[in-house]
């Protein structure tokens, strides 16, 4: 399966994924209210910490490790690699469970509001589930089953949504609210684990033994380690946000309203675009790993380029219309107007998320995990340092400034990196200043139109403030010439003829 198709294939299933999980968030929000989603993303945190910790870039490597497997020919090692990957994280999950009900009997230092603590209880038992199907997961992954790696998300997703409607909603004696929805999180993951598990069976796929722990653990490490920390900051800011706030003078319930409407309500939709963004993330892994194993770092280039200048011209769209009408989409949408402020600003991000995005796909496909490890560090310390120093004087927008200063550090040094390896061709910029100046003019326009037309609906003025946009950024993308989505990913995909001296260093180190 070309790129191409390989990318749209993932796209498809991962919108559809995205639209059922965004629109049971508005269901949740509507039902439990924000104050009970804010305990669920501290309780999310912390599960996700654990998750870091047993299985972190393991399952990356796995899919790397295959994917080179494959492409020198060896057809037996992706079932050894699985073998080990599952040896090393299934007991690394259990030991994770038992440390985490040793840190959470009555009071835990781990979360900032203890009336999380009972949904954090019953949400634990699924790090075992959780870390099996997210390794199987890499295994389907690597052998480039993308349409299977993703139905197994949407599967997560439906099972989901469909264990909590019936937790939630009070149908079953004695279970309703936080402990609905933490016990629908556990059952939906026992299910989706046993569903992968044999739909991995029926695809062929087996266990064998014959890898050492080490070929698998030493470039996981650093991924893991990153992981982990990307999580302790998750947990760490679900700890010190909400006491950042109260300190600067908002009480315990509005601190994790707060906190509720940033990970419920805005970050979703600011996740949006990473439904196709992630999709091209997910098929470049074993694309470039393949790439770099047979050395042709022309190809690499090529497909670095065309991918960052497709995610950034799509994440333009976004970046553009929230800026204009977040208030208006979140007020329809949650019945919430603080939640449309905090998206309208921190749409701007949206210029850098993509571009760090794939250059971190990019370093782990060709084994820079160690480099991209370091870089994270500082960005890491510089959002914590802002997330705690600043709320007393600018509030919760404290936390667009601590991911705008870590996001531009890390993208800076990891382009560093990766151009001494690969020698980048940077054309992805000049989409990058297209964008931003188009996105700043379509958000006048689009601020314009709303004024303008202020209908007595306000679902009818975003639609028609909306489209207005929306027409206006395609248009001109056109003038500007950054709407050829076909030729970016036709770089993307692009294959260069290898000349026979370059065959030959391929074959080299390839196996008789």
């Amino acid at each position: 399966m070309s790129i191409v198709k390989s990318v749209a294939t993932v796209t498809g299933i991962s919108i559809i994924t995205r639209a059922i999980s965004f629109l049971f968030k508005i269901y949740l929000t509507r039902t439990l209210g924000a104050e009970v989603i804010g305990l669920y993303s501290i309780c999310l945190s912390v599960f996700f910490l654990f998750i870091a910790m047993t299985t972190g870039g393991l399952s990356t490597v796995l899919s790397r490790k295959i994917a080179e497997s494959r492409a020198k020919g060896d057809e037996l090692k992706p079932a050894a690699y699985l073998a080990t990957a599952m040896s090393i994280a299934v007991p690394a999950a259990v030991i994770a469970l038992v440390v985490g009900y040793l840190l959470t009997p009555e009071k835990s230092f781990l979360l900032s509001d203890e009336r999380a603590l009972p949904m954090l209880k019953i949400m634990l038992p699924a790090l075992i589930t959780t870390t099996f199907y997210i390794i199987i997961r890499g295994w389907f992954w690597g052998t480039k089953q993308f349409g299977i790696f993703s139905a197994t998300e949407l599967l997560e997703e439906i099972l989901r949504v469909l264990f909590t409607l019936l937790l939630v909603s009070g149908v079953i004696s004695g279970i309703s609210g936080s402990a609905g929805l933490a016990l629908a999180f556990t059952l939906s993951d026992v299910a989706v684990a046993l569903a992968v598990f044999i739909i991995f069976l029926r695809r062929g796929g087996s266990f064998r033994r014959g890898i050492h722990p080490k070929e698998l653990l030493k470039p996981a490490l650093p991924l893991t380690a990153m992981r982990v920390l990307g999580s302790a900051v998750g947990a760490i800011l679900a700890l010190i946000l909400p006491n950042a706030l109260i300190a600067a003078g908002s009480t315990i319930a509005d601190a994790t309203a707060a906190v509720g409407r940033i990970s419920g309500m805005a970050n979703p939709l600011l996740m949006a675009p990473n439904a196709i963004i992630g999709s091209l993330a997910v098929v470049l892994v074993p694309e470039m790993s393949a790439d770099n194993v047979r050395g042709d770092s022309k190809k690499l280039q090529s497909r670095i380029d065309g991918a960052i200048s497709f995610a950034l011209v799509v994440s333009g769209l976004f970046m553009a219309i929230y800026s204009a009408l977040g208030k208006e989409l979140t007020s329809w949408l949650y019945n919430d107007y603080e939640s449309g402020v905090y998206l309208e600003k921190a749409a701007w991000l949206m210029a850098l998320t993509p571009i760090n995005m794939i250059v971190a796909t990019c370093m782990n496909s060709v084994g820079m995990e160690k480099e991209s490890f370091f870089s994270f560090i500082p960005g890491t310390l510089l959002m914590l340092a802002s997330c705690w120093l600043l709320p007393k004087y600018i509030g919760i927008d404290a936390v667009i400034v601590a991911n705008l200063l870590s996001l531009s550090v890390e993208v800076v040094i990891n382009l560093f990196l990766l151009h001494k390896k690969i020698k980048l061709r940077f054309g992805f910029i000049k989409t990058l200043i297209s964008v931003t100046c188009i996105s700043l003019f379509v958000k006048v326009l689009t601020d314009f139109v709303s004024g303008a037309f202020d209908f007595s609906s306000g679902f009818l003025t975003l639609v028609v403030s909306g489209i207005a946009g929306a027409a206006s950024y395609a248009a001109l993308a056109y003038v500007f010439g950054i709407s050829d989505i076909k030729t970016m990913l036709s770089n993307v995909k692009k294959r260069r003829r290898a000349t026979p001296s370059e065959n030959q260093k391929s074959n080299a180190g390839s196996p008789m």
